[in-house]
């Protein structure tokens, strides 16, 4: 008989109701999916912590019956339903203007947390008959806790909550002090860097032999070389790139990813009368986020026009930006893994990273490693890349060598092996 393994689903729920959700945390839910339904090991039924209408739509989706795999109540998926359409008209209120506006939205989210707290797992007939459990991302709830036999798996992205608070809008002390209170001697972890492992250990009492790394990876079917030049410049029309040369950074607008840094840089090059025809392309959602991009963006007149914030794109447009880039940009101040870096590797695109926390074990030797706070150093390799072709190939052959190292199927692998770990008790 096959294991049996209880998946929290919550985040692909997410991901399948809002598309600009797809960051990496649901990315790795994703692949964790997909891998299990192909490795055939295990007998899977699936829970959701949270957007329970969206993990039940994304089972639909996929042609898994989800009064057969998904544990619900009828009641629970109603309210779901609900908090769902009052979250997406609250977004599509955002930005009105008005009285009558803000009251709108503030009818909306009041009813969508309203209603969703009638989602979440709270009977404990759910894990009767399973051996495993795993969240890819969130706490586990009080009824998890609860089941003494069960081995509990959680997947650690990152601690940078807990160790730099100050870089995010919103108090996240609740959300990590409840993945700590997961990393118990008894429990089990999935860490997608030796970096996050080690702040897991520093952080808690869980067991070194309980923590596996689970390297992450780029999509080879989404992230790879656009060979196609005109491809290249239709999407980059599409999302308003101007023709010529550009960098590229590619993330949530989140503080760490220090792209006001950035801007300083590309403004001082441009200010100084270098970089006469590149553009900086910034790509990703929420950019309103961070307010210190616009406060950036007004410190330099000239450079100002050629900045370029793109917002939200598609998986199945990266690869033709990455590939079209000059070089990719990532001074991040903090990073559980970074998958940006490796997406642009394998699409042939030289990096200039920053060389703190996952990015020297990701990224090698295959880009220029940077202080994420050294601004002379980040403007003379810009410089630098922009101007030898030489280097940039040499950077390019790195990077695909490099890229060799990382798969999801290695990923998948070493989850596999966390668990037949954890169910024989064999280290």
């Amino acid at each position: 008989m096959k294991p049996r393994l209880v998946l929290d689903i919550a985040f692909l729920g997410h991901a399948h109701d809002a598309k600009s959700a797809r960051r990496g945390a649901q990315r790795v839910a994703s692949h964790l999916f997909d891998g299990l339904q192909a490795a055939g090991e295990l007998d899977l039924s699936y829970v959701a912590t949270a957007h329970l209408a969206g993990a039940h739509d994304f089972l639909a989706a996929r042609n898994i019956e989800p009064k057969e795999k998904l544990f619900f109540r009828a009641g629970e998926l109603r309210a779901s339903r609900i908090s769902r359409h009052c979250a997406a008209r609250y977004r599509a209120a955002l930005g009105l203007p008005g009285i009558a506006a803000r009251l709108q939205r503030r009818l909306f989210a009041v009813s969508a947390n309203f209603f969703a707290r009638a989602e979440g797992v709270s009977e404990a007939s759910c894990f009767a008959k399973a051996d495993l459990f795993h969240s890819p991302h969130t706490p586990f709830p009080d009824v998890v806790h609860e089941q003494k036999k069960l081995k509990k798996f959680i997947t650690l992205h990152d601690f940078i909550p807990l160790k730099n608070p100050e870089y995010y809008q919103v108090d996240l002390r609740p959300l990590m002090d409840g993945v700590l209170r997961c990393l118990t001697p008894e429990n089990f972890a999935l860490a997608v860097s030796n970096a996050t492992r080690d702040d897991a250990l520093n952080l808690s009492k869980i067991r070194p032999e309980n923590i596996f790394v689970t390297p992450l990876a780029a999509d080879p079917k989404i992230f790879r070389p656009e060979p196609d030049h005109q491809r290249i410049a239709a999407v980059g029309k599409q999302f308003g790139i101007p023709a010529g040369p550009y960098f590229l950074a590619l993330s949530a607008h989140d503080r760490h990813k220090n792209f006001p840094h950035l801007i300083r840089c590309f403004g001082e090059l441009v200010e100084s009368g270098e970089l006469t025809d590149t553009n900086l392309v910034i790509v990703g959602s929420n950019p309103g986020l961070n307010p210190e991009v616009t406060e950036a963006l007004a410190r330099y007149p000239r450079a100002k026009p050629r900045v370029i914030v793109a917002g939200f794109v598609p998986d199945e447009d990266l690869a033709a930006i990455y590939s079209g880039a000059t070089a990719f940009l990532f001074p991040s101040l903090a990073e559980g893994f970074g998958i940006p870096p490796l997406e642009a590797m394998q699409c042939g695109a030289p990096v200039i990273a920053s060389n703190t926390t996952s990015m020297p074990e990701v990224i090698g030797d295959a880009g220029i490693l940077l202080s994420p706070t050294d601004k002379d150093a980040w403007c003379q390799n810009m410089l630098l890349v922009s101007r030898d072709e030489a280097l940039r190939a040499e950077l390019r052959k790195k990077s695909f060598e490099r890229c060799r190292l990382f798969s999801w199927e290695r990923f998948m692998a070493e989850t596999l092996r966390g668990y037949r770990m954890a169910l024989t008790g064999k280290f």
